[in-house]
């Protein structure tokens, strides 16, 4: 049963993503509420988890650094943040602990541009003054900068890790490629030397 509500979820998706990613049927859907989209025969195959990866992967490219990047710089201080910002403060009546949460790509050291966003939010009248902001006790900021700080840390850590691990297998490589090429060049000293021609007598 559980397997049949998955299928059926990720139908719904594979349809969203052929809608949204085709400018003429997004146009159709936008001006009739509905859209006949066939099934392309993908999902009635896709068993197991091998091919529901393969499936998953022909309908979203893979997202890379360069995609987060630059996605960070386009929503930073955009109007979708704001609108983030004004959604979340208004959802959690002013607990910046959720608010910090939630909002995308925020870091403890955003935390003086958010509350700057809520604050002019404030005084356009666009939010309530929330107790839980105008009065929230120090003590809380601090402790979201002292995780902050150390999931900063924990994920540097991680990454010099990973780069340590690289490095140490393309020097291992590196090394049993010399030692490679020595066996190579020792066996053909040993085996590949030209025979001596006999002097006549």
């Amino acid at each position: 049963r559980e397997k049949e509500k998955f299928t059926e979820k990720f139908q719904y998706l594979h349809k969203a993503y052929q809608l949204l990613s085709d400018k003429d049927r997004r146009a159709e859907y936008d001006e009739h509420g509905t859209l006949e989209i066939e099934d392309d025969g993908l999902l009635g195959k896709a068993r197991t988890p091998d091919e529901w990866s393969a499936l998953w992967r022909s309908l979203f490219k893979p997202v890379t650094k360069e995609d987060v990047v630059k996605f960070e710089g386009e929503y930073k201080g955009s109007e979708a943040e704001r609108g983030d910002v004004k959604r979340f403060y208004t959802q959690f009546k002013g607990d910046m602990d959720k608010v910090m949460e939630s909002v995308m790509l925020v870091t403890y050291e955003d935390e003086d541009r958010i509350r700057g966003i809520i604050n002019q939010l404030i005084e356009d009248k666009e939010v309530s003054k929330y107790k839980a902001y105008t009065k929230e006790d120090p003590k809380k900021r601090k402790r979201r900068e002292k995780t902050g700080k150390k999931e900063a840390k924990e994920a540097a850590d991680t990454l010099n890790d990973q780069s340590s691990l690289i490095n140490a297998i393309a020097n291992r490589q590196a090394q049993r490629g010399k030692q490679m090429e020595s066996l190579f060049a020792n066996l053909e000293e040993k085996y590949c030397q030209p025979s001596k021609k006999r002097k006549r007598k």
